[in-house]
């Protein structure tokens, strides 16, 4: 009683909804939110894990993972480091900041559709409480919208600006949403204190850049300037093209539709009424401007992503707000019920299904698999996933240090002739690699465990032979090239 008196309501229920994801989103998603943090967070906790090419290159920062490191490191000190904690506690410290920054999304909107919005978004759900460096983008983008000196609000503060700060050397992109709205800070700042603006945004840019350069010379062991290395190789050198590309104008076909689902609708509708009267909707105007600016960059770019225009999600729900309201206040109550319950349901019955059916099968594997390290001795475990790389998360959820092996697929970054990476080179012909990697005549240690999906089984049966299935996992109904529905793991007999 005394808890709920201090901490407001709205922020009390936002909590316990954003938690409860937690538990109840059980599959995976992007192989970042394990292999860009948890993976990185073990190694420099524990000192043993494996780093991703970028790790190599320079191109990722470790704030993020040296922050979920000290939660780490805090579990071991307490002996408390069980890898059902180490997988959770990250999780909840996400779900904590989302439910904060659904919080700050009402103080700023005094919107209860607003927030409502927000919070039945099946895709902020779904990702809310996830350890991709997209869902901490997104909750921080979203606080510092709430203290945002909008025009109309006539506040002064530059305190926004540490977040924006932060965000961009955490993730670079960032910069391409929050350019417009600095611009505007900027241009709506009296001329006889834009230098006082000007010196306030360089003390904060230069302070949050030192302190980053820091980190990550620490991390790294050397000096690097992790968010220009980014830019240089993924974006100026296209090497974000080697995992997937998209047509220019995927995101408003494809992206924007799955995301925003029956919301796309009243934003399109919420658009044309800003662009009518945009003096009248003026902030709702300076979003749609983000928003377009933003989806034109994002568009340039060939490789796409649902999580890379989640932190727009603000900003398409402001936008939409008012058509929303619109046909709430015009209609019938019987009709408004009927239009909330199928807005709920639009967004509850793709929100279930993706967190509790599609792409399980690799959580439930590394359970498996712990089971299967706790009964025997780490010496003896050696573990091979051959499947494609990156779709199982890897020594975060095994927590024990032993041999195991994954089908690589970095990109050409030497830039060799007819380069072909490990992953496509074993589907191309599995059972080459496998007498190539394990021949009698090799001194190569025999996989205790492997890992790999169903389709794969009967094309490399003679290798399967010494072995027995211990687990036939369901992982999804559709699956992309080289994935099946079924998930097996065999142990060496």
């Amino acid at each position: 009683m005394i808890l709920s008196n201090r901490i407001p309501r709205v922020l009390l229920y936002a909590i316990a909804w954003r938690l409860s994801s937690v538990f109840l989103v059980q599959t995976s998603d992007a192989p970042d939110e394990y292999w860009q943090s948890l993976e990185v967070a073990h190694r420099l906790a524990f000192g043993y894990g494996y780093l991703t090419w970028e790790w190599r290159e320079g191109i990722r920062s470790y704030i993020y993972p040296l922050l979920i490191s000290l939660i780490y490191r805090l579990l071991g000190f307490f002996h408390l480091d069980y890898t059902t904690l180490l997988i959770i506690v990250p999780r909840i410290m996400q779900a904590l900041l989302s439910a904060y920054a659904d919080y700050r999304f009402y103080v700023w909107t005094r919107n209860k559709w607003a927030l409502f919005s927000l919070c039945t978004n099946w895709f902020w759900y779904f990702n809310a409480s996830r350890t991709l460096v997209n869902t901490l983008e997104t909750s921080l983008t979203t606080i510092a919208l709430s203290i945002f000196p909008w025009r109309d609000n006539n506040s002064k503060s530059v305190s926004y600006l540490w977040i924006v700060a932060w965000l961009c050397v955490v993730r670079p992109t960032a910069a391409v949403i929050w350019a417009p709205l600095c611009l505007y800070h900027l241009l709506t700042t009296a001329t006889s204190e834009r230098v006082a603006l000007l010196l306030s945004y360089l003390g904060i840019g230069i302070t949050t850049l030192f302190i980053a350069i820091l980190v990550d010379t620490i991390g790294y062991g050397k000096f690097v300037l992790s968010h220009i290395e980014f830019l240089r190789i993924n974006v100026i050198n296209g090497i974000s093209d080697f995992y997937g590309t998209k047509p220019f104008l995927w995101y408003l076909g494809i992206g924007i539709p799955v995301i925003l689902g029956l919301y796309y609708l009243t934003f399109l509708i919420g658009a044309w009424q800003v662009m009518q009267h945009p003096a009248k909707f003026h902030r709702q105007a300076v979003m749609l401007v983000v928003i377009g600016w933003t989806l034109a960059i994002y568009s340039l770019i060939p490789h796409k992503e649902f999580r890379f225009i989640l932190p727009l999600l603000p900003f398409f729900i402001c936008v939409s707000i008012g058509p929303i309201l619109s046909v709430s206040k015009s209609v019938a109550p019987f009709t408004r019920k009927i239009f909330v319950t199928v807005l709920v349901l639009t967004n509850l019955l793709p929100g279930l299904y993706f967190s509790l059916i599609h792409s399980r099968g690799s959580l439930d594997a590394m359970k498996i698999l712990r089971q299967e390290i706790s009964s025997t001795e780490n010496d003896d475990v050696n573990i091979l996933f051959l499947v494609p790389c990156h779709a199982a998360p890897f020594y975060s959820h095994l927590h024990a240090n032993v041999t195991a092996r994954f089908l690589t697929c970095e990109p050409n970054l030497s830039n060799q002739d007819d380069y072909i990476d490990e992953a496509a080179k074993f589907f191309a012909n599995p059972n080459l690699w496998l007498k190539q990697t394990y021949s009698n005549t090799k001194d190569t240690e025999m996989p205790t465990h492997l890992v790999l999906f169903h389709e794969l089984a009967p094309n490399i049966h003679q290798f399967l032979d010494q072995y027995r299935l211990i687990a036939d996992l369901f992982y999804a109904h559709i699956t992309p090239n080289n994935y099946s529905q079924y998930l097996l793991i065999y142990k060496r007999m």
